[in-house]
């Protein structure tokens, strides 16, 4: 067996791992490079192998990072099968129709070619077919897939592949613990080989149990000063974990004020995905809901037309308004930047990750002079943070999850920065006493 790495390496975007076992191609997850100037030159890039060539895909969940060129991949002449679960495969035709239809306006507005259009979305979506946790079965003679919960958005998967004597296990991103909304990570306990996450491998997350307080401190602030608090939110899992919380603290407030507008088409049609997979929620969220009704959207007013997101800048204060994208880089959070981000009585609030090189991690980083469509723009609102709502395992965890793996080899570390990636590498050999390897782009490792 072989294994080459093609993304995410030293960095936490564009998750792609070739596998060759048994005369066969294995790409595991195909995701859009994000955030530096250079991302968009990566992904315009040639693949680095025949697109044709490859016999199967697995995707393990449905962001943007570890799916956005995948109809690339058809649009070049893949063929194959796409393994997923049931709820990652009508999360990922959301992620990706909402990101061709942002490509599309980009492509019109810069008079550039764009990466894929919709027939190729449609193309790829052919090609997935459902597998359930904790299912195996043997994709090609002497190669089994088993896909296992990962616990960090809806339907998200470990993914184990065994061939030739040889056992895979790739975390991809694991969740943060516990959830509100998802069990558990499950362990993986006979690895041979372990491809894990690194995102926040040199950190740890703040106590989830003041995440509800600090909330709460957050928009009684924004209603004391009659202001604006806007909340930029991934639309798979932080959204609804958010209403989930904001369902918590209107039933304890009454919520008379403020008011709560989600301004993100995607994230209303991902929160309809949670409704109809229950049984890829949380065995504690069931029993609390057992009417289904998880996340209070009664209380929420919807925003689903560009000109109903527009009215939003004329609705009395105080107000909560949660728009994509999360990490500032495009959607209608920009358009809110722009109208509120310079009035000091107004709050942005950080829920999520910010990759180096987007405005999210300037602004995170205490840059106040930014630029949105080419406009300067003076950031005097408060930021604010809450690490808790992280869908990331942190340092103690990925060292708790990789711990249960008793005999494995090697353990290479993905999807995280430099700096992330030493200190859990010399926690793991510290603490497990395993060999680690940090790849590099292009890099190749014959397993054993």
């Amino acid at each position: 067996m072989r294994l080459t790495f093609f993304g995410a390496t030293r960095e936490v975007t564009g998750s792609s791992i070739l596998i060759e076992a048994a005369n066969r191609k294995i790409l595991l997850d195909c995701g859009l490079f994000q955030g530096t100037k250079s991302s968009e030159e990566r992904n315009y890039a040639p693949f680095s192998f025949r697109a044709a060539d490859i016999d199967f895909v697995v995707i393990c969940h449905a962001h943007l990072d570890h799916t956005g060129r995948l109809p690339k991949l058809a649009r070049e002449g893949f063929r194959g099968k796409v393994f997923a679960t049931a709820p990652t495969r009508e999360l990922t035709q959301l992620v990706l129709e909402d990101s061709e239809k942002l490509m599309e306006e980009k492509a019109e507005r810069e008079n550039i070619p764009p990466l894929y259009e919709l027939e190729d979305v449609a193309r790829i979506l052919e090609l997935f077919e459902a597998l359930a946790y904790e299912e195996t079965i043997e994709i090609s003679p002497g190669i089994k897939l088993t896909l296992k919960n990962a616990g960090h958005i809806l339907g998200s998967a470990i993914a184990i592949v065994e061939s030739e004597g040889v056992r895979v296990a790739y975390s991809s991103d694991l969740g943060n613990v516990p959830s509100l909304l998802l069990n558990p990570p499950a362990h993986v306990d006979n690895a041979d080989y372990v491809i894990c996450e690194s995102t926040y491998g040199g950190r740890v997350h703040e106590d989830i149990k003041l995440r509800k307080l600090k909330l709460a401190e957050v928009i009684n602030n924004t209603i004391a000063q009659n202001g604006i608090l806007m909340i930029p939110s991934f639309a798979i899992e932080r959204t609804q974990e958010l209403l989930h919380d904001i369902e918590d603290f209107c039933s304890i407030s009454g919520c008379e004020r403020p008011t709560f507008y989600l301004d993100s088409p995607l994230a209303q049609k991902v929160t309809a995905v949670f409704g109809k997979y229950p049984e890829y929620l949380s065995e504690t969220l069931r029993k609390n809901h057992k009417n289904k009704n998880f996340f209070g959207l009664e209380r929420i007013h919807f925003a689903n037309t560009v000109e109903e997101s527009k009215q939003l800048e004329f609705a009395p204060n105080p107000k909560v308004i949660i728009a994509g994208s999360g990490m500032m880089n495009g959607g209608r959070i920009l358009h809110h930047l722009l109208n509120f981000a310079g009035d000091g009585k107004n709050s942005i609030l950080i829920l999520g990750y910010q990759a180096q090189g987007t405005l999210g991690r300037k602004i995170f980083e205490g840059n106040r002079e930014i630029k949105i469509y080419g406009k300067k723009i003076i950031v005097n609102a408060q930021i604010k943070s809450i690490g808790s709502y992280s869908a990331h395992a942190d340092m103690p965890q990925l060292i708790d999850w990789l711990s249960y793996s008793k005999n494995v080899k090697t353990i290479f570390l993905t999807h995280g920065e430099v700096d992330q990636q030493l200190t859990l590498s010399s926690k793991i050999k510290s603490e497990l006493g395993k060999q680690v390897v940090i790849p590099q782009m292009g890099e190749s490792h014959d397993l054993y």
